[in-house]
């Protein structure tokens, strides 16, 4: 059992944040830490710290201020999922309204969304070229784009043939010690292969010995052609 972060180390959390982020969008006020302490699911916990980012840099900085003190996070985009992975009794990082960007491209044969966007509006956008996203989940009205592709989000029309790990093309990735990958650019994927060899080989190694072993390679192809609502279990 992984032993409690001391209040301390959260009190200096808020310290180091404070020197680059807005003080109003670092919660800790008790009464609205409360309010923050559930999503769509029945469970219950009651965050530390409440960050509301507006910005890439402030996501990253976030994220290095937390390792730094070994204290964990979650990240919450609409919290509209049933299975409970929006709340955190430790840090919670919430979206500002600055992330719903969006460019349609190539006559709507593809759509670059930042992570804020609603579902629907996506398909609003995507609407006078007669196409839209892949998945279609029962929350599409209010779900946003970071966590439909963080969730794997499908829906009862697009099953897994359109899912998001099937539809999305390109990604921008902060990892948790806040190194930036855009597999878009050529110029960001080959600086991480350089830069990042040890977790890219370790991945590779993974995968070659999964592919070495027949039986469990088609049972991971087998359960990804099913479709897996975890909440309705």
């Amino acid at each position: 059992m992984t032993p409690p972060i001391a209040d301390s180390l959260y009190q200096q959390l808020e310290q180091i944040l404070a020197s680059r982020i807005d003080p109003q969008r670092i919660i800790t006020q008790e009464a609205k830490r409360l309010a923050y302490g559930t999503d769509a699911s029945f469970y219950r916990l009651i965050p530390k710290i409440v960050l509301r980012l507006k910005s890439l840099d402030e996501v990253i900085f976030a994220i290095q201020s937390c390792g730094k003190l070994g204290i964990h996070f979650t990240f919450r985009a609409a919290g509209t999922s049933l299975s409970g992975q929006a709340v955190s009794d430790s840090v919670l990082i919430t979206l500002t309204d600055d992330w719903r960007g969006h460019e349609v491209q190539n006559q709507g044969l593809k759509i670059r969304l930042q992570p804020g966007v609603i579902g629907a509006d996506a398909n609003k956008y995507l609407a006078p070229f007669q196409r839209k996203i892949g998945p279609d989940p029962a929350s599409i009205n209010t779900c946003k784009i970071g966590g439909i592709a963080a969730n794997n989000a499908s829906g009862m029309c697009c099953g897994t043939a359109q899912n998001s790990y099937r539809t999305v093309d390109g990604m921008q990735i902060v990892f948790a010690d806040g190194y930036v990958l855009d597999t878009r650019d050529p110029d960001s994927v080959a600086r991480f292969k350089q830069e990042r060899a040890d977790l890219v080989e370790g991945i590779h190694a993974l995968c070659q010995e999964t592919l070495a072993n027949s039986e469990l390679t088609e049972r991971i192809r087998h359960k990804y052609r099913l479709k897996t609502p975890q909440a309705m279990r």
